[in-house]
């Protein structure tokens, strides 16, 4: 009996080294296994953390100034793709949610967000909701250039439900740096923003409606 005891001992003691050697927590509570990984608070060190978050919004409400977080990767401020299913304007295909991203910080002196800018994607969209791409960060269009949280805000005075098959996703490629080495020296918080956000359509007859990287790329392959 003590020698198996023992070897129960020494089993455990072996998982738990091993974890705890690769920078996570482990506990047992209650004969439930535990596992949380706090090194990502101090930011990642090297370049890669490919990340992905899906999220349905199937038939979800969002009151007048209702906030639907979608991404944290703070401290780290990133760079990635951010693809969304949302009801739209049928004429400007202006989304009916407003997307924000930036950093919002517990002080309210450190936050700073602005409207994400957006290509519509007209042969992937169907009737009462549009399919929207965005660049994170987007410095060629604006919006925030130090990019650690993405959320969904609705500034209309009016309910909004997302229609069946709407979703929201976010794929993280690199980190760029870390918020707490380069904050933000200004202020802007989501309350300080209005509805909409900016959208260009690369498939529509008006070439100023296409967003300074498409133009960009062309000039540079020479046409």
């Amino acid at each position: 009996m003590i020698i198996g005891e023992r070897r129960k001992y020494l089993r455990l003691l072996a998982i738990g080294s091993v974890i705890i050697s690769a920078g996570t927590f482990f506990a047992i509570y209650g004969g439930s296994v535990a596992l949380a990984s706090h090194s990502f608070e101090a930011g990642v060190q090297g370049g890669n953390i490919p990340d992905n978050t899906h999220i349905r919004l199937d038939e979800l409400t969002l009151p007048p100034t209702g906030v639907l977080p979608v991404y944290d990767a703070s401290p780290n401020f990133v760079s990635g793709h951010f693809l969304l299913r949302a009801p739209c304007d049928p004429e400007t295909h202006v989304p009916q949610i407003t997307i924000i991203a930036g950093h919002i910080d517990e002080s309210a002196e450190g936050t700073f967000v602005d409207k994400v800018p957006l290509y519509y994607i007209d042969h992937a969209s169907t009737a009462g909701s549009c399919v929207f791409h965005a660049h994170i960060p987007d410095p060629l269009n604006g919006g925030a250039p130090k990019v650690t949280d993405i959320a969904l805000i609705n500034l209309s005075t009016q309910d909004l439900t997302f229609n069946p098959g709407d979703i929201v996703d976010v794929n993280v490629q690199r980190v760029l740096g870390n918020i707490g080495e380069s904050p933000y020296t200004e202020t802007q918080l989501p309350g300080n923003l209005t509805q909409g956000n900016p959208v260009f359509d690369l498939n529509d007859d008006n070439p100023e409606n296409d967003g300074l990287g498409f133009h960009a790329e062309h000039m540079d392959g020479g046409e």
